[in-house]
């Protein structure tokens, strides 16, 4: 059975594929996939794909949100955070953003990151203070926290593709604050509806995936605390391998090899290495265009003559 850097290389390869298998609509095919992982000792359970995987202690899709002392928190907050989230409305949302999700196979879906990896974001709690109020007293999601709190807002049409989480080392809660009918998500093979003022708490370790058929954005907070079957020990190694600024930066570069990163009020602009831009080159020599927009699925094409296709 592959151990250590080398199983960790195999799952995130085995992650991608089964990724891609089902964005192109191979779910037997992804399922199979999954399955021969399985059976070569990278995962314990097809359904439940971390590239961070840890074996220890048991783990479970849904958890009991009453077994957690800071649901009761979370929903006694409910009213302040949604009436801040209702003035956000009124005001335009400001600080949401797209989340990076390739998953999405339809529809639009932002949201405001307050804490990252223990760090809070400044710009984000000055815009939601109420809401950062109540979650900075939880520090088991805030500075003790192992991923991120968000506002995560889904409009309707939506669906979020079969996915799993990149590590079972978290378990993430949910507090309902704007839910119409129609919004639903499964995780592993239960099906899982919010309630506003209420929490739900998963691991998304686990396959899951959302449906919103309802006619008006779902709206929840969403935070992450630490796994309850770690140990102290465990809990301890995990937290100081949180990723700094600096390191997601310099993983986000090498992945997607690029030399340079230029940010203003206008936007962002991406260097890519030579090699990568030796490639891109030829590729445009090989259409003719000079531009190339990617929408979705579909790309758009811009000659030098100003024909588009």
């Amino acid at each position: 059975m592959p151990t250590g850097i080398i199983a960790a290389e195999l799952r995130r390869r085995y992650s991608a594929l089964i990724d891609v298998m089902v964005r192109e609509g191979l779910t037997d095919l992804a399922r199979e996939t999954a399955e021969t992982a399985v059976r070569q000792g990278l995962w314990a359970d097809a359904a439940q794909r971390p590239v961070d995987y840890w074996r220890e202690g048991g783990h479970q899709p849904v958890y009991d949100p009453g077994d957690y002392w800071f649901i009761a928190h979370l929903e006694a907050g409910y009213p302040a955070i949604r009436a801040e989230i209702d003035a956000a409305i009124d005001g335009g949302l400001p600080g949401f953003a797209p989340v990076d999700e390739p998953l999405l196979g339809k529809g639009k879906w932002d949201q405001v990151v307050l804490y990252e990896a223990g760090r809070r974001q400044e710009r984000a709690c000055e815009l939601f203070p109420v809401t950062a109020s109540v979650v900075e007293q939880i520090p088991e999601a805030t500075t003790l926290g192992p991923g991120v709190v968000t506002l995560s807002w889904l409009e309707p049409g939506s669906h979020i593709m079969p996915h799993c989480g990149r590590t079972n080392a978290q378990i993430r809660v949910h507090l309902g604050l704007r839910v119409p009918g129609g919004a639903s998500m499964r995780v592993g093979d239960h099906t899982l509806t919010w309630e506003e003022g209420r929490c739900i708490v998963f691991d998304d370790s686990y396959e899951h995936e959302v449906w919103h058929r309802g006619d008006r954005p779902r709206v929840v907070l969403l935070m992450d605390v630490l796994n309850p079957c770690l140990d102290a020990a465990q809990r301890t190694r995990l937290l100081a391998r949180r990723a700094s600024s600096t390191d997601q930066i310099a993983r986000f570069l090498a992945e997607h090899d690029i030399d340079r990163v230029e940010a203003d009020e206008h936007g962002v602009v991406l260097r890519p290495s030579p090699g990568m831009s030796a490639l891109v080159q030829r590729y445009m020599t090989e259409t003719g265009a000079t531009m190339v927009e990617r929408h979705g699925r579909e790309l758009r094409f811009e000659y030098a003559d100003g024909r588009r296709s």
